[in-house]
């Protein structure tokens, strides 16, 4: 039994501040009677198609910087350099069902990357320009917590701007390696095809991102890394990153969570993804160095969300807003 906790919306270090949410101008509210059982609404993707060449420049900055200390929320750039990894008619979208850092409610071991579900055989292309340092299988050699978890596999060692750290991208399960260690690549380049070699469930791409050093332990959202795709508008569409945390900051494992977007505050939601934080500190993900996020949720329309929580019997409940090509950070902190 949960003791009766009141709960505190705080700010975490952001890079580069482009807007933040005022406190004494809040956001509508709604009533807390919204079901949190309101079930998952996929957001329309035919209008949907990839934006190589975003109309805003992501690059991080060395130095984070501090949100106002009045601000519900920030909006920030978001370091967005890799391109998708499956091009059209492909699917391009990130499957929900098993985000980076879940369990799929305790039913799998926390995930280190994320899921394109495309038929064996459909082209993986590279995210970015880069030098491939593995292209085979993973039988002798260990990329994941043992051998022969993503079989036929490539990872490419990558170099941006502004970052410090050595980058790295994996894609495993492939029916097919079409490159050589050593091989240098440029983004969109074909390396390979979709399959279900290793421990794979169904064919599919499984996609990760690393940053330091090529290793299980090194990983990163890649929801963060790429960029956005583009709306039925012709804008980018948004992200968003927060953390759940207790009253002494640390990040809080729970499946509980509901993001709900509204095109009107003042309606119905249009679309309801119910979150599951990453999980426990037994089976850990790396979060982002910028925002040390525990959830995440990518491409999304610009708008009002409403975050919500029940929490030792009360419905608990935030207000953000996501804006074209950006990153919305926020906090909740239960206490």
């Amino acid at each position: 039994m949960m003791p009766s906790h009141r709960v505190l919306f705080l700010l975490i270090l952001s890079p580069v501040l482009a807007a933040c949410g005022k406190v004494h101008a809040p956001l509508p509210t709604m009533p807390p009677t919204v079901s949190p059982s309101l079930q998952p609404s996929p957001l329309p993707t035919a209008t949907f198609t990839p934006s190589p060449t975003p109309s805003v420049t992501f690059y991080p900055t060395p130095t984070p910087v501090p949100c106002d200390p009045a601000a519900t929320y920030c909006i920030v750039s978001g370091h967005f350099f890799l391109d998708r990894p499956i091009a059209l008619p492909g699917l391009i979208t990130v499957d929900p069902t098993y985000l980076y850092g879940t369990t799929q409610d305790g039913s799998r071991a926390p995930h280190h990357g994320d899921e394109f579900y495309n038929a064996s055989g459909t082209p993986v292309l590279a995210a970015a320009d880069g030098t491939v340092v593995v292209a085979g299988t993973d039988k002798a050699t260990a990329y994941g917590p043992v051998t022969d978890v993503y079989g036929n596999l490539v990872v490419i060692e990558h170099h941006f701007p502004g970052v410090s750290k050595t980058m790295y991208t994996l894609y495993g399960h492939l029916s097919l390696v079409g490159v050589q260690v050593g091989q240098v690549v440029r983004a969109g380049k074909k390396i390979g095809e979709v399959g279900a070699s290793g421990e794979a469930i169904g064919s599919h791409l499984h996609f990760e991102v690393r940053e330091g050093e090529n290793n299980y332990d090194s990983n990163r959202n890649p929801l963060l890394w790429l960029k956005p795709l583009t709306g039925a508008d012709g804008n980018p569409l948004g992200v968003i990153a927060g953390r759940l945390v207790d009253g002494e900051g640390k990040p809080i494992h729970i499946t509980g969570l509901n993001v709900q977007y509204y095109p009107d505050p003042a309606g119905a939601p249009a679309a309801a993804y119910p979150v599951e934080t990453y999980a426990s500190e037994d089976h850990p993900v790396q979060p982002d160095d910028a925002w040390g996020e525990n959830f995440s949720l990518g491409d999304l329309p610009a708008g009002d969300y409403r975050l919500s929580l029940v929490w030792a019997g009360k419905v608990l409940e935030h207000w953000i807003k996501v804006q074209p090509g950006m990153v919305t950070v926020v906090t909740f902190a239960a206490k």
